[in-house]
């Protein structure tokens, strides 16, 4: 399919204005949150809610553009969300909380009398880890009945069907669970505080008070990263891509699994990651200070070197499959280091995201784009550097 000249000179200076005025930064987003701390995120295909200190929880149906208070005042420290059967449940100072209208009304169940850290569910049931008494699951969500690990603080959780990661305080270790939470083994992690888990099929890791482990066998044995000198409140994964929020270091993130780790604080500082997201192709970021944080994915990950080999020029392939749905691969050559952005448009010309917008080395790159939230139609997609652009067209069919 041939592309009007008109059509690609409009969208080549569009991409030029668009790198001009922006950076590959953290942005500040907590219009109508302010400068309060937060401590848990959450989405689903309508809003993303942030769980604060003191204040509640607020809801952007934005992409976190603004923000508003989801219902009433109800918490103090907001740890945890997790939907199941239909209800949005909060994990509190003040036990659990749950709403179906999203936070226009609450109800208290009935755990609510101790301090609740994590929360995750699967098809069957809802799994919330307390402070000192142990893991609970339901459900319904309203009866709750106790697991082996009754005396443990469990501070964070990760779910893949009937199998569950429990991470515990106290130098307890991360435990194992295949049968849907109801029994458990230590793992052997087994000596350390875990305050984080991200589980991705079976390779697991574990935010701890010395940094990150890791392991390829879903959590029966680990090993200590080269991020061993971070309190990790936090982790996202994305692939190969693993990002740690820490105590008063920001964020660190390694693209090739956890073997090496790079800061990446452009427009964060040093300052406190309680919580992180990954949604609609952004990473977002609650702080121990001004509410929310955002940065395109492709700005930090994502990006796949294919080889070493440098190629004589830089170009743009087109990408396959083509026709999609609702994802696609999009390869790209860079002849010397430089600063990349690769932006879809739409037949209208306004840009649908940015995929990457880094600095890069010489080499052979790809990346995926996830066109789920889209309508079928036309898109561009447009490269540009200091030495070279290019713009190619795509067909979404859903």
């Amino acid at each position: 399919m041939k592309i009007s000249p008109i059509t690609l000179l409009f969208l080549l200076v569009a991409l030029v204005i668009t790198s001009r005025n922006t950076t590959a930064q953290w942005e500040n987003i907590s219009a109508g949150i302010g400068n309060r701390p937060v401590y848990s995120l959450y989405h689903n295909s309508n809003y993303i809610y942030a769980g604060s200190s003191n204040h509640g929880i607020y809801l952007s149906s934005d992409n976190g553009t603004s923000w508003s208070p989801a219902g009433l005042n109800y918490f103090n420290i907001t740890y945890a969300m997790t939907e199941f059967g239909g209800y949005l449940y909060a994990a509190c100072e003040l036990g659990v909380w749950r709403t179906s209208n999203n936070g226009a009304y609450w109800s208290y169940t009935s755990l609510n009398n101790t301090t609740m850290y994590s929360l995750t569910s699967n098809q069957s049931r809802v799994f919330v880890g307390s402070h000192n008494s142990g893991l609970f699951y339901s459900a319904g969500g309203t009866g709750w009945f106790i697991s082996q690990l009754n005396t443990q603080s469990v501070k964070a959780l990760a779910v893949n069907g009937n199998f569950l990661l429990a991470g515990c305080g106290n130098s307890a270790g991360v435990f194992i669970s295949t049968n849907n939470g109801t029994n458990w083994i230590s793992s052997s992690l087994n000596y350390k505080s875990v305050y984080s888990l991200a589980l991705n099929g079976n390779i697991a890791f574990a935010g701890t008070g010395s940094g990150v482990y890791y392991s390829n066998d879903s959590g029966y044995t680990w090993t200590q990263t080269s991020l061993n000198n971070e309190l990790v409140y936090s982790l996202a994964v994305s692939g190969s891509n693993v990002i740690a929020g820490t105590e008063l270091h920001g964020v660190f993130v390694s693209e090739d699994g956890g073997v090496s780790w790079t800061q990446r604080n452009d427009g964060l500082g040093n300052i406190t990651i309680h919580s992180l997201r990954i949604s609609n192709n952004y990473l977002f970021a609650g702080a121990s200070a001004n509410g929310v944080y955002r940065r395109l994915l492709g700005n930090l990950v994502g990006v796949t070197p294919q080889s070493n080999e440098i190629p004589k020029r830089s170009s743009l392939s087109q990408n396959y499959p083509n026709p999609f749905n609702p994802t696609t691969t999009i390869k790209f050559f860079v002849a010397k280091q430089e600063n990349v952005k690769l932006t879809i448009f739409n037949q209208s010309g306004q840009i649908v995201t940015t995929l990457v917008d880094r600095n890069l080395n010489a080499g052979n790159y790809e990346i995926k784009w996830d066109a789920s939230g889209q309508s079928s139609g036309v898109y561009f997609y447009a490269i540009s550097s200091s030495s070279f652009s290019e713009t190619r067209k795509m067909l979404l069919i859903k």
